[in-house]
């Protein structure tokens, strides 16, 4: 099943995975505004004054509490964590290579409102540092074993709804191979696929040592972890395809639609969306289209008995 997204303006993007994210901060509380009460010695006035100020500071407090960040530490190694919304489905977040949880900044929020969001930094990104293990290639396994460890550290529990863009969509893939009892629904965004050329790898030149130059070096073992890593589990799939990856790319628009027409077709629940003039980031140009998406999964996560 495929759905079109008719042509909107938007900047494009090419296939670089390992794009550095400009840190993107969030108070917990975000902004407050100052509530100035005149009190007078009209005591009917004063207690409804007094009423309503404690009604604006308890949607305060449960806002704070709705937000919180922790690092802990998943089998040697510091991992961060940050969950906001109180209520809804539980959404675990994966970014592409190279990239940290703010990727997700334009749509975390909104989701926020209708769902409980998890972001996190893989090892040796955003504020998962330092980096304890410089020398092995990063993989799918390992990555889906870091990640099981800290949900259940922070005490997350099942079942989870898993969002995964590029990179982060092979990941998320093993994860939901490996523990599908855990996992209610899977949205990929622009995934990588285990079926994918080796031709299609980021242009970026990447640093030895780096977290992204380490996961690139993990793929081909990754493709194989996730080709072998047993049956996709039958919950709701949505995966959403761009349609311009910028000039390099061009002469693969037809093989990388082709991988994401596969992809939604691991789940016989599989969806196809296409984000027509899109590129591949498309949490940033089409941040509306994945909070439509994510919602929508929620939706059904609530009404599956």
């Amino acid at each position: 099943m495929t759905r079109h997204e008719q042509p909107t303006s938007s900047f494009f993007a090419k296939i670089v995975y390992s794009e550095v994210s400009t840190r993107f901060s969030r108070s917990e509380a975000g902004s407050r505004e100052h509530i100035l009460l005149e009190m007078t010695l009209n005591k009917p006035r004063f207690a409804l004054i007094a009423s309503s100020l404690a009604a604006v500071f308890v949607l305060v407090s449960s806002e704070v509490a709705a937000s919180h960040d922790a690092v802990l530490a998943v089998n040697g190694q510091n991992l961060h964590i940050e969950t906001s919304g109180a209520s809804g489905p539980t959404i675990v977040f994966e970014a592409g290579l190279g990239n940290d949880s703010t990727t997700w900044k334009l749509i975390a929020d909104p989701i926020a409102q209708f769902a409980r969001v998890v972001l996190h930094d893989r090892a040796g990104l955003g504020q998962s540092l330092p980096m304890n293990n410089k020398d092995s290639a990063i993989t799918a396994d390992e990555v889906a074993t870091n990640l099981h460890a800290l949900l259940s550290a922070a005490n997350i529990r099942p079942p989870y709804l898993l969002v995964g863009h590029s990179l982060g969509g092979l990941y998320m893939q093993m994860f939901a191979r490996k523990y599908p009892g855990d996992v209610s629904g899977v949205v990929l965004l622009e995934s990588s696929s285990s079926d994918a050329p080796s031709e299609l790898k980021t242009r970026a030149r990447l640093e030895p040592g780096t977290p992204a130059y380490l996961e690139e070096e993990g793929i081909s073992e990754s493709n194989r972890q996730v080709a072998n890593g047993g049956p996709f589990p039958n919950v709701p799939l949505t995966v959403i395809a761009a349609t311009d990856h910028g000039p390099y790319f061009k002469e693969w628009e037809p093989t990388l639609m082709r991988l994401q027409q596969q992809l939604a077709t691991l789940s016989p629940q599989g969806v196809l969306i296409v984000a027509k003039g899109s590129g591949h980031d498309v949490q940033i140009d089409r941040p509306e289209m994945v909070i439509d998406a994510v919602r929508q999964m929620a939706r059904t996560a609530q009404i599956k008995p």
